[in-house]
């Protein structure tokens, strides 16, 4: 399957899914996908990392591999869409030890940043919660920077807040 034609033919729930299928467990076509978020014109990139997601939820040990890159790049995305689905599917793995201090500095940004979308910001709070469940030192200052945001921000961001402020409490 040509991947950026498909891509670019519609954005869809069923065309993920198809493209998602093509890929299947093969670790060489899902590079075509990486390749196509990093080194494509717009929309290119926000529609293949949409793929992540899909792609995360059926073959999660695919995206693992590429953790470092993630980590190393979501800043330089312009394109809230990218950082969201990045953001997203690192959330819902464990993070290797040697990229966790990094990831934690990055997420800490995104939610204080005023320039960043509430989706970007919960996933990135998520990251740290799930975090603080291996180093509960960290703990103290998520509840600082939410509560410092939550008059800053909107319903969603406090409804995820909630739900993280619960979780830590456990």
């Amino acid at each position: 399957m040509n991947y950026k034609e498909q891509l670019l033919k519609e954005h869809s729930r069923a065309n993920t899914d198809l493209i998602t299928k093509a890929i299947g467990n093969n670790e060489t076509e899902f590079q075509k996908i990486i390749d196509i978020i990093y080194h494509s014109p717009p929309p290119l990139p926000q529609r293949a990392s949409w793929l992540l997601t899909s792609i995360n939820a059926q073959y999660p040990e695919l995206l693992i591999p590429h953790f470092s890159l993630f980590v190393n790049s979501v800043q330089q995305f312009k394109t809230d869409g990218i950082k969201r689905n990045i953001l997203s599917v690192v959330a819902s793995h464990t993070i290797p030890e040697k990229l966790q201090g990094k990831l934690l500095d990055i997420c800490f940004h995104f939610i204080v940043s005023p320039a960043e979308t509430v989706a970007v910001k919960v996933h990135a709070m998520q990251i740290i919660a799930n975090l603080a469940k291996e180093h509960p030192e960290i703990k103290g200052e998520l509840k600082s920077v939410i509560e410092d945001q939550l008059p800053k921000t909107t319903v969603a961001f406090a409804l995820r807040a909630k739900r993280v402020l619960s979780e830590m409490k456990k």
